[in-house]
């Protein structure tokens, strides 16, 4: 069997020659003499030469190749990434445990797709029955598809709190695993890496509604108990990041665990009715910059993936005389991870042999075939003939993983110890995704080339720190120093809902960009990440409709045309109000007059809070690192076209 030789470009010395040739004979007049004597066709000869030689090179370049050189260049193709999802858990005869682990299939109709759980789970038979943000019921939001609600308002400080209220006992077992399914489509994503830069600066303090029999003044009667106090949960673990993302919350069984389950309203907390068992989470410490948005808060929801456990002994598939050394073969692709033993000892996996010398306990693994390499013997060791090689691994990943929405779940091959169960999806399952190809690495490690890798000039420091992974800066803004000794001011703001006048990066966020800068910068620099100043503005106009608008559909569309030109983020050409830019009466008056519902502008105020100037002519100056942020705006409609 010959071997296929790749053909990059077929182009031929001899055309090659002809080429050149006819461009001479386009460009110049003067040369005529074409035949080998001519110096000047002796030097063409030399050149086609050496393009006939390199294009014959280039064509011996293979993807192992170029995956030997993307290697150097610290960039690795991508592996098979599995699909997740997220999955209700309904319990149909009791409660109990699902451990991690747990053989879970998927039938589309044409497959039958194999997951596993990602965690255990302890069902229950409690449900969410009531969710109360700082006093104001949000229990519609959380149990209606499509709406969400902000956990502690739109504007959270420290004292702001959400409580849930469960119909029983919500703890089965020594745990309680709340689902908290965060709504993230009015926001971009941030950018992402392994750097795991973003450490939140918010603290949150989990407690349980704690009541004892009341004695003394304070007793109505010897049997009836009163709320007393609030009393601290431990969370065991939290994947929500303190409720910045999608995630799981695991609360610790308190003990003595007595759950209160009358009326809360004594507690001067929130009004609820009786019945109801209740957690609470306060905001203790810190700030948002994004205030945390819940689509629900749930229990009996697990993670699962599209994976499968499997152990085999594996048995050579040749004798490694094509190759560096023998081959085996995994039975299920593509391969997540594995542990490979031979005779009882543990071997490492490498990515090549290169550096593996004759007693190396080494192998390479293509996780997309399933081909386990051993060495030769000389790079690498070479397991003695008969030796017991045996693998636990994973198999799954691939866009196959990726089932709709319409999938039907059911435990496989349940055993007495796992509860009876059913299983619905809250959604389709994502995110699986097949192995990188060479040519997709090579494009990325030309982007990656291509991005700023040192931070020198102002430019620079705004795009290293709008790349900051983990965080989403929607925008920032550099102040050069004026003296040797001051630090470079990077001026941030961050990604926010449209309703967020004055958009803020928490501690945490400032240190993520901060660190991503810090990895970036000349080594002489200093750098200090700052919040944006905000002016606060109160417009007040005096406008004369159009006679086909009311004064109201005038008032409102005079404020959406204010907010969405002042916005900190889209406002002005798309890309945000320009820090330091002034603003002045008669821009508004212009921005307004565009608008078809007014006919005219008679008068516009503007009324300022904050470190601003205002000039006599009705101009406001800023600084260079402040913003507008719109208060408040009051139209007066001095005659109206319609009925107000």
């Amino acid at each position: 069997m010959s071997l296929e030789i790749p053909e990059l470009d077929n182009t031929s010395y001899d055309e090659l020659m002809s080429s050149a040739k006819a461009r001479i004979a386009a460009r110049t007049d003067e040369w005529t003499d074409f035949n080998p004597h001519d110096p000047g066709i002796t030097i063409l000869e030399l050149l086609a030469w050496l393009a006939d030689t390199h294009i014959y090179e280039a064509d011996q370049l293979t993807d192992a190749h170029r995956e030997k050189y993307l290697r150097l260049l610290g960039i690795e193709p991508r592996p098979p990434q599995p699909a997740s999802v997220r999955l209700d858990i309904l319990p149909t005869d009791g409660g109990g445990r699902l451990p991690a682990g747990t053989r879970l299939r998927a039938d589309d109709g044409s497959h039958q797709i194999p997951f596993e759980t990602d965690h255990s789970i302890h069902v229950t038979d409690s449900s969410v029955e009531s969710v109360v943000v700082n006093g104001e019921d949000r229990t519609q939001a959380n149990e209606t598809a499509g709406m969400y609600y902000r956990c502690f308002g739109d504007e959270p400080t420290v004292g702001d709190w959400f409580a849930v209220g469960f119909d029983s006992d919500p703890f089965a077992g020594e745990e309680l695993r709340l689902f908290v399914d965060y709504a993230n489509s009015n926001l971009p994503d941030p950018p992402v890496d392994d750097a795991g830069l973003f450490e939140p600066s918010v603290e949150l303090c989990w407690e349980y509604c704690q009541s004892y029999p009341a004695t003394g003044e304070d007793a109505e009667s010897d049997d009836e108990p009163r709320v007393d106090n609030w009393k601290r949960l431990e969370v065991q673990a939290d994947t929500t990041n303190s409720l910045y993302e999608q995630g799981f919350i695991t609360l610790e069984r308190p003990e003595p665990w007595e759950p209160t389950t009358w009326g809360c309203e004594e507690a001067g907390c929130f009004d609820q009715p009786a019945g109801l068992v209740w957690i609470r989470c306060r905001l203790t410490r810190g700030g948002y910059e994004i205030p945390p948005q819940c689509r629900s808060i749930q229990t009996n929801v697990v993670a699962a993936s599209h994976r499968c456990g499997h152990t085999e002994q594996l048995t050579p598939a040749d004798d490694g005389s094509a190759g560096i050394g023998r081959t085996y073969q995994f039975e299920q692709t593509p391969v997540i991870s594995a542990t490979v033993t031979v005779d009882g000892e543990q071997w490492t996996e490498v990515s090549d042999f290169d550096s593996s010398g004759p007693t190396d306990c080494h192998y390479m693994l293509d996780r997309t075939t399933g081909e386990l390499t051993v060495g030769d013997g000389q790079r690498g060791r070479k397991p003695p003939a008969g030796a017991a090689v045996r693998t636990t691994y994973e198999a799954g990943g691939g866009t196959v993983g990726n089932v709709s929405e319409t999938a039907r779940w059911s435990v496989d091959e349940r055993d007495g110890s796992l509860p009876a169960v059913d299983i619905e999806p809250r959604g389709p399952a994502t995110g699986g995704r097949d192995a990188e190809p060479i040519s997709a690495a090579v494009d990325r490690c030309r982007a990656e080339l291509d991005a700023t890798q040192r931070a020198v000039i102002a430019d620079d420091y705004a795009e290293v720190a709008e790349s900051t992974p983990g965080v989403r800066v929607a925008r920032c803004t550099v102040r050069l120093p004026d003296a040797g000794d001051e630090p470079i001011e990077v001026v941030v703001v961050p990604h926010a809902p449209p309703d967020v006048q004055r958009p803020t990066p928490s501690e945490g966020f400032k240190q993520a960009v901060d660190a991503h800068l810090d990895r970036h910068r000349l080594l002489g620099d200093r750098i200090e990440v700052c919040r944006p100043s905000y002016v606060g503005l109160s417009i007040e106009l005096t406008v004369v409709p159009a006679a086909t608008h009311t004064a109201g559909e005038t008032r409102r569309q005079i404020e959406r045309r204010l907010l969405s030109v002042l916005d900190p983020i889209d406002g002005f050409d798309g890309d945000g109000w320009p820090f330091g830019r002034s603003i002045s009466e008669r821009f508004l008056r212009q921005t307004v007059r565009e608008l078809s519902v007014v006919d005219d502008v008679d008068t516009v105020t503007i009324h300022t809070l904050g470190d601003a100037t205002v000039t006599t002519d009705g101009r406001v100056l800023i600084d260079e690192s402040t913003l507008f942020a719109v208060d408040a705006v009051n139209v007066e409609c001095r005659e109206s076209g319609g009925a107000d």
